[in-house]
Protein backbone atom coordinates (compact mmCIF):
# COMPACT_ATOMS: atom_id res chain seq x y z
CA UNK A 1 0.00 0.00 0.00
CA UNK A 2 1.41 3.37 -1.32
CA UNK A 3 0.29 6.22 1.53
CA UNK A 4 -0.28 9.35 0.30
CA UNK A 5 -1.09 13.21 1.61
CA UNK A 6 -4.39 13.39 3.01
CA UNK A 7 -6.52 14.66 -0.13
CA UNK A 8 -3.76 14.78 -2.44
CA UNK A 9 -5.19 15.20 -5.90
CA UNK A 10 -3.54 12.00 -7.86
CA UNK A 11 -4.83 9.81 -5.59
CA UNK A 12 -7.79 9.18 -8.12
CA UNK A 13 -5.80 9.22 -11.07
CA UNK A 14 -3.55 6.44 -9.11
CA UNK A 15 -6.79 4.32 -8.18
CA UNK A 16 -7.87 4.00 -12.04
CA UNK A 17 -4.49 2.96 -12.80
CA UNK A 18 -4.61 0.36 -10.43
CA UNK A 19 -2.71 1.01 -8.12
CA UNK A 20 -2.98 -0.19 -4.72
CA UNK A 21 -3.23 3.71 -2.60
CA UNK A 22 -4.56 5.85 -0.23
CA UNK A 23 -4.85 8.94 1.16
CA UNK A 24 -5.77 7.36 4.82
CA UNK A 25 -3.01 7.40 7.44
CA UNK A 26 -1.32 4.02 7.82
CA UNK A 27 -2.99 1.67 10.87
CA UNK A 28 -1.17 1.80 14.39
CA UNK A 29 1.33 -1.40 14.54
CA UNK A 30 2.00 -1.89 10.65
CA UNK A 31 5.23 -2.06 9.69
CA UNK A 32 5.25 1.11 7.40
CA UNK A 33 8.56 2.62 5.18
CA UNK A 34 8.92 6.20 5.22
CA UNK A 35 10.18 7.55 2.01
CA UNK A 36 10.94 11.51 1.75
CA UNK A 37 10.96 12.71 -1.89
CA UNK A 38 12.72 16.10 -1.71
CA UNK A 39 10.96 16.94 -5.23
CA UNK A 40 12.86 19.33 -7.43
CA UNK A 41 11.43 19.26 -10.13
CA UNK A 42 9.49 22.16 -12.19
CA UNK A 43 5.78 20.37 -12.40
CA UNK A 44 5.82 18.81 -9.17
CA UNK A 45 2.75 16.53 -8.74
CA UNK A 46 4.16 15.59 -12.60
CA UNK A 47 7.50 14.18 -11.22
CA UNK A 48 5.05 12.58 -8.14
CA UNK A 49 3.38 10.77 -10.18
CA UNK A 50 5.92 9.30 -12.45
CA UNK A 51 7.80 8.17 -8.72
CA UNK A 52 4.09 6.81 -7.35
CA UNK A 53 3.73 4.54 -9.95
CA UNK A 54 7.44 2.68 -9.85
CA UNK A 55 7.05 2.56 -6.38
CA UNK A 56 3.40 1.93 -6.17
CA UNK A 57 4.47 -1.68 -7.48
CA UNK A 58 5.94 -3.17 -4.39
CA UNK A 59 3.82 -4.82 -1.92
CA UNK A 60 5.11 -2.80 0.85
CA UNK A 61 3.96 -0.41 2.89
CA UNK A 62 5.04 2.98 2.07
CA UNK A 63 4.49 6.45 3.30
CA UNK A 64 5.25 9.49 1.25
CA UNK A 65 6.65 12.38 3.15
CA UNK A 66 6.68 15.33 0.08
CA UNK A 67 9.37 17.52 1.07
CA UNK A 68 10.54 21.23 -0.54
CA UNK A 69 13.31 23.59 -0.08
CA UNK A 70 13.10 25.51 3.00
CA UNK A 71 12.16 29.63 2.23
CA UNK A 72 11.80 29.36 -1.15
CA UNK A 73 8.32 30.75 -3.58
CA UNK A 74 6.96 28.43 -6.38
CA UNK A 75 6.16 29.66 -9.98
CA UNK A 76 5.83 26.56 -12.18
CA UNK A 77 3.18 24.60 -9.19
CA UNK A 78 1.08 26.50 -7.17
CA UNK A 79 2.28 27.94 -4.26
CA UNK A 80 -0.90 26.52 -2.28
CA UNK A 81 -0.17 23.01 -3.52
CA UNK A 82 3.38 23.25 -2.24
CA UNK A 83 1.94 24.42 1.43
CA UNK A 84 -0.73 21.99 1.62
CA UNK A 85 1.34 18.87 0.24
CA UNK A 86 4.54 19.56 0.94
CA UNK A 87 6.66 20.16 4.37
CA UNK A 88 9.89 22.11 4.72
CA UNK A 89 12.63 20.11 4.38
CA UNK A 90 14.55 21.84 7.49
CA UNK A 91 11.36 20.88 9.34
CA UNK A 92 11.94 17.24 8.47
CA UNK A 93 15.50 17.34 9.09
CA UNK A 94 14.92 18.82 12.45
CA UNK A 95 12.59 15.78 13.95
CA UNK A 96 14.19 13.07 15.53
CA UNK A 97 13.24 10.23 13.83
CA UNK A 98 14.78 8.44 10.91
CA UNK A 99 13.47 7.35 7.58
CA UNK A 100 14.03 4.51 5.16
CA UNK A 101 14.50 5.96 1.89
CA UNK A 102 15.19 9.23 0.57
CA UNK A 103 14.86 10.56 -3.48
CA UNK A 104 16.57 13.48 -4.05
CA UNK A 105 14.61 14.51 -7.66
CA UNK A 106 16.56 16.16 -10.90
CA UNK A 107 16.16 20.13 -11.43
CA UNK A 108 16.30 21.98 -14.20
CA UNK A 109 19.83 23.63 -13.30
CA UNK A 110 22.38 22.08 -15.13
CA UNK A 111 23.74 25.49 -17.25
CA UNK A 112 24.33 27.31 -13.53
CA UNK A 113 27.41 26.43 -11.56
CA UNK A 114 26.66 24.85 -8.56
CA UNK A 115 27.59 27.50 -6.36
CA UNK A 116 25.20 30.00 -8.19
CA UNK A 117 22.07 27.92 -7.09
CA UNK A 118 20.10 29.25 -4.13
CA UNK A 119 19.72 26.66 -2.48
CA UNK A 120 22.91 25.05 -2.78
CA UNK A 121 24.35 25.27 0.95
CA UNK A 122 20.99 24.17 2.20
CA UNK A 123 21.51 20.83 -0.13
CA UNK A 124 24.49 19.88 1.83
CA UNK A 125 22.48 20.58 4.77
CA UNK A 126 20.52 18.18 3.43
CA UNK A 127 22.94 15.41 2.40
CA UNK A 128 25.11 16.07 5.93
CA UNK A 129 21.39 14.72 7.57
CA UNK A 130 20.75 11.95 5.22
CA UNK A 131 24.32 10.41 6.12
CA UNK A 132 22.88 10.32 9.59
CA UNK A 133 18.98 9.52 9.22
CA UNK A 134 18.28 8.08 6.09
CA UNK A 135 19.01 4.25 5.10
CA UNK A 136 19.19 4.45 1.27
CA UNK A 137 19.31 7.43 -0.56
CA UNK A 138 18.51 7.88 -4.16
CA UNK A 139 19.85 10.79 -6.28
CA UNK A 140 18.31 10.93 -9.66
CA UNK A 141 19.91 13.08 -12.80
CA UNK A 142 20.58 16.39 -11.69
CA UNK A 143 20.01 15.46 -7.91
CA UNK A 144 23.09 12.76 -8.84
CA UNK A 145 25.31 15.28 -10.51
CA UNK A 146 25.33 17.30 -6.71
CA UNK A 147 25.37 15.23 -4.55
CA UNK A 148 28.51 13.57 -6.35
CA UNK A 149 29.93 17.24 -6.41
CA UNK A 150 29.34 17.52 -2.69
CA UNK A 151 30.36 13.72 -1.83
CA UNK A 152 33.63 13.59 -3.81
CA UNK A 153 34.30 16.57 -5.79
CA UNK A 154 33.70 14.99 -8.99
CA UNK A 155 32.58 17.46 -11.76
CA UNK A 156 30.04 17.85 -14.61
CA UNK A 157 30.57 18.84 -18.28
CA UNK A 158 28.87 20.39 -20.96
CA UNK A 159 28.44 18.38 -23.88
CA UNK A 160 28.09 19.39 -27.44
CA UNK A 161 25.06 19.21 -27.89
CA UNK A 162 21.98 17.98 -25.88
CA UNK A 163 21.93 14.10 -24.98
CA UNK A 164 18.62 13.73 -25.58
CA UNK A 165 16.78 10.14 -25.90
CA UNK A 166 16.67 6.16 -25.25
CA UNK A 167 20.37 5.37 -25.31
CA UNK A 168 20.98 1.57 -24.93
CA UNK A 169 23.47 0.91 -21.86
CA UNK A 170 25.93 -1.79 -20.28
CA UNK A 171 25.09 -2.85 -16.91
CA UNK A 172 29.22 -3.61 -15.97
CA UNK A 173 28.96 -4.53 -12.28
CA UNK A 174 25.81 -6.54 -11.31
CA UNK A 175 26.75 -7.91 -8.45
CA UNK A 176 24.96 -5.91 -6.37
CA UNK A 177 21.16 -6.55 -5.53
CA UNK A 178 19.88 -3.41 -7.11
CA UNK A 179 20.66 -5.01 -10.59
CA UNK A 180 19.09 -8.62 -9.59
CA UNK A 181 17.56 -9.62 -12.75
CA UNK A 182 18.25 -6.99 -14.76
CA UNK A 183 19.06 -7.37 -18.58
CA UNK A 184 22.73 -6.97 -20.00
CA UNK A 185 22.10 -4.23 -21.87
CA UNK A 186 18.82 -1.53 -21.53
CA UNK A 187 17.51 1.92 -22.94
CA UNK A 188 17.65 4.47 -20.23
CA UNK A 189 15.61 7.88 -21.15
CA UNK A 190 18.14 10.57 -21.01
CA UNK A 191 17.53 14.46 -21.42
CA UNK A 192 20.67 16.63 -20.35
CA UNK A 193 23.17 19.21 -21.42
CA UNK A 194 25.84 17.60 -18.79
CA UNK A 195 27.89 14.11 -18.38
CA UNK A 196 30.56 12.95 -16.20
CA UNK A 197 34.19 11.67 -16.68
CA UNK A 198 34.07 8.15 -16.66
CA UNK A 199 37.62 8.03 -14.83
CA UNK A 200 36.79 10.72 -11.90
CA UNK A 201 34.00 8.22 -11.26
CA UNK A 202 36.31 5.08 -11.32
CA UNK A 203 39.15 6.90 -9.38
CA UNK A 204 37.16 7.26 -6.04
CA UNK A 205 37.18 4.04 -3.78
CA UNK A 206 34.41 4.36 -2.48
CA UNK A 207 31.95 5.01 -5.45
CA UNK A 208 31.35 1.50 -7.45
CA UNK A 209 30.25 2.27 -11.33
CA UNK A 210 27.19 -0.22 -12.09
CA UNK A 211 26.04 1.24 -15.59
CA UNK A 212 28.12 2.36 -18.21
CA UNK A 213 26.94 4.37 -21.49
CA UNK A 214 29.81 5.09 -24.06
CA UNK A 215 28.22 8.30 -25.58
CA UNK A 216 26.33 9.64 -22.39
CA UNK A 217 28.48 8.57 -20.17
CA UNK A 218 28.26 6.96 -16.13
CA UNK A 219 24.90 6.11 -15.80
CA UNK A 220 24.29 4.25 -12.39
CA UNK A 221 26.59 4.37 -9.67
CA UNK A 222 26.24 3.06 -5.60
CA UNK A 223 28.71 4.21 -2.23
CA UNK A 224 28.73 2.83 0.71
CA UNK A 225 26.89 -0.32 0.39
CA UNK A 226 23.49 1.00 -0.70
CA UNK A 227 23.91 4.34 1.74
CA UNK A 228 23.63 6.74 -1.57
CA UNK A 229 23.15 5.49 -5.43
CA UNK A 230 23.39 7.75 -8.18
CA UNK A 231 21.10 7.35 -11.00
CA UNK A 232 21.87 10.19 -14.05
CA UNK A 233 18.90 8.86 -16.39
CA UNK A 234 15.15 8.77 -15.88
CA UNK A 235 14.06 5.21 -15.46
CA UNK A 236 11.27 6.58 -13.68
CA UNK A 237 9.98 8.83 -16.29
CA UNK A 238 6.23 8.37 -17.92
CA UNK A 239 5.81 7.23 -21.61
CA UNK A 240 5.14 10.56 -23.37
CA UNK A 241 7.90 12.74 -20.83
CA UNK A 242 10.45 13.40 -23.66
CA UNK A 243 7.58 14.31 -26.26
CA UNK A 244 6.37 16.55 -24.14
CA UNK A 245 10.26 18.29 -23.73
CA UNK A 246 10.70 17.91 -27.36
CA UNK A 247 7.27 19.60 -28.36
CA UNK A 248 8.02 22.44 -24.87
CA UNK A 249 11.41 22.97 -27.17
CA UNK A 250 9.96 23.53 -31.00
CA UNK A 251 7.83 25.57 -29.33
CA UNK A 252 9.98 28.25 -27.77
CA UNK A 253 12.09 27.74 -31.10
CA UNK A 254 15.24 26.04 -29.46
CA UNK A 255 17.55 23.88 -31.84
CA UNK A 256 16.19 20.60 -30.24
CA UNK A 257 16.87 17.19 -32.39
CA UNK A 258 14.05 14.43 -31.99
CA UNK A 259 15.10 12.12 -29.24
CA UNK A 260 17.06 9.12 -30.26
CA UNK A 261 15.29 6.25 -30.45
CA UNK A 262 12.37 7.19 -28.91
CA UNK A 263 9.51 7.84 -31.42
CA UNK A 264 8.42 4.68 -33.65
CA UNK A 265 10.28 4.64 -37.40
CA UNK A 266 11.20 7.92 -35.96
CA UNK A 267 7.75 9.50 -36.92
CA UNK A 268 5.84 11.62 -33.77
CA UNK A 269 2.66 10.86 -34.62
CA UNK A 270 3.03 6.75 -35.02
CA UNK A 271 3.63 6.76 -31.07
CA UNK A 272 6.82 6.10 -28.29
CA UNK A 273 8.90 2.86 -28.12
CA UNK A 274 7.86 2.69 -24.51
CA UNK A 275 10.78 -0.35 -23.71
CA UNK A 276 12.12 1.06 -20.31
CA UNK A 277 9.15 0.45 -18.02
CA UNK A 278 10.10 -2.74 -16.96
CA UNK A 279 13.79 -1.97 -16.44
CA UNK A 280 11.98 1.14 -14.48
CA UNK A 281 9.97 -1.02 -12.29
CA UNK A 282 12.59 -3.48 -11.75
CA UNK A 283 15.13 -1.16 -10.59
CA UNK A 284 12.47 0.44 -8.26
CA UNK A 285 11.32 -3.01 -6.72
CA UNK A 286 15.27 -4.14 -5.90
CA UNK A 287 15.87 -0.26 -4.59
CA UNK A 288 12.89 -0.53 -2.11
CA UNK A 289 12.97 -4.40 -1.26
CA UNK A 290 16.82 -4.26 -0.98
CA UNK A 291 17.90 -1.35 0.09
CA UNK A 292 14.81 1.21 1.93
CA UNK A 293 13.09 -2.37 3.47
CA UNK A 294 17.00 -3.88 4.56
CA UNK A 295 17.11 -3.67 7.96
CA UNK A 296 20.55 -4.91 7.98
CA UNK A 297 21.42 -1.64 6.30
CA UNK A 298 21.58 -0.02 9.36
CA UNK A 299 20.77 3.76 9.85
CA UNK A 300 24.09 4.80 11.56
CA UNK A 301 26.21 7.76 11.18
CA UNK A 302 28.71 8.01 8.37
CA UNK A 303 31.15 10.24 8.76
CA UNK A 304 32.29 11.51 5.73
CA UNK A 305 34.50 14.71 4.92
CA UNK A 306 32.41 16.60 1.96
CA UNK A 307 34.51 17.24 -1.19
CA UNK A 308 32.87 20.67 -2.10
Amino acid sequence: MLYLPKSHPSLPKLLRSGLDVTDSSPECGNKVRKIVILNLMPQKQEAEEELYLMMGGVNVDIQVVLAKMSGLKYKTTPQEYMDTFYTDIAVIMSRSCCYDGLIVTGAPLEQYDYTEVRYWEQLHDVYRWSLNKVRSTLNVCWGAFASLKIFFNINKYWTERKLFGLYEHDVCDRDVPLLKDFPDKLKIPISRHITFCRNEIVSVPSVRLLIDQEVTGPELAIAWDGRHIFANGHLEYAEGRLAFEYQRDLAKGLDIEKPLDYFINDDPSAGVNYCWHAAGVKFYYNWITEYVCNDKLRIVPLNIEFKS
